[in-house]
């Protein structure tokens, strides 16, 4: 069984559920996550957690917090030496970050971090916002920055991992129970955003990646299929990145399939022996 780490989104994590794909237990075990988090904020320094009692948070949404304030997902890394990391970029597409201090940043999570009192009392309005909506030169200069530190912190904490881009799309449109198709951002249903424009910056991201490190595979359903949809009656609800129900076993045979390639161990040896390892 493979021992499976997610640097992304429900995106990625909902293919090792098994509402979404029943077996996926026979093959694969999904050892740690990071959830919605920004590739700037994972690049920066570790912060304290600042989610108090009074928050009335859940376990798992202080986890969110948490762990994208602490940035605990290197140490355990670490300690659980996956066989792959997954890697999708849901947090720069659909939040951006805020810098708590200079050169200092945080995921601007809106569903989670702008419930706590820490952002209400410290951060809302007094700290600069960085997103691809306001700031596209300069988020995307210091994104590239941030990954390049990202993917040096990945390979130290877990030299032998394999590392796969999931490039995720956003949808824009969904069906109902007849069947009809509707826009999704103008449903009313979501944040309206401009989904070409996101996905244009997705790709940027995306192309930046695969040129950083040539042993990065990637799975890229959108490829090999002209168009997903997303749908009403989703597990997590209508959103860009929750799609049909086909779409993740197709996933998961792209995974499969990529599992069995060991042309990156091959591109791992090759690139240890020049070095002189």
């Amino acid at each position: 069984m493979k021992k499976i780490a997610v640097l992304g989104s429900c995106a990625t994590r909902d293919n090792f559920n098994s509402i979404f794909n029943a077996d996926y237990k026979k093959k694969f075990e999904c050892v740690l996550m990071q959830n919605q988090s920004s590739i700037i904020s994972m690049a920066s320094k570790k912060r304290e957690n600042p989610v108090v009692s009074a928050d009335g948070f859940s376990e798992y949404d202080e986890w969110c917090v948490r762990s994208d304030f602490t940035k605990e997902f290197f140490d355990h890394l670490a300690k659980l030496q996956p066989d792959t990391i997954i890697v999708d970029l849901f947090g720069d597409a659909h939040f951006g970050v805020l810098e708590v201090e200079p050169g200092e940043y945080v995921s601007n999570n809106r569903w989670k971090l702008w419930r706590t009192a820490y952002y209400k009392d410290v951060l809302k309005g007094k700290v600069e916002e960085l997103s691809i909506d306001k700031n596209r030169e300069q988020y995307m200069e210091l994104w590239k920055k941030s990954w390049d530190i990202v993917l040096d912190k990945l390979k130290k904490a877990s030299p032998k991992s394999k590392i796969i881009l999931h490039k995720i799309k956003n949808v824009k449109e969904y069906y109902n129970f007849d069947d009809n198709r509707f826009d999704i951002a103008t449903s009313g249903k979501v944040k309206n955003v401009n989904v070409d424009y996101y996905n244009e910056l997705l790709n940027e991201m995306h192309t930046y990646i695969n040129k950083s490190d040539r042993s990065i595979k990637t799975i890229d359903l959108f490829k090999d299929k002209k168009e997903f949809l997303s749908f009403d009656e989703h597990p997590w609800g209508l959103f860009y990145v929750h799609y049909t129900m086909d779409y993740y076993p197709l996933f998961m045979n792209k995974l499969i399939s990529l599992e069995k390639d060991n042309s990156w161990l091959r591109f791992f040896k090759k690139k240890k022996e020049t070095i002189g390892e």
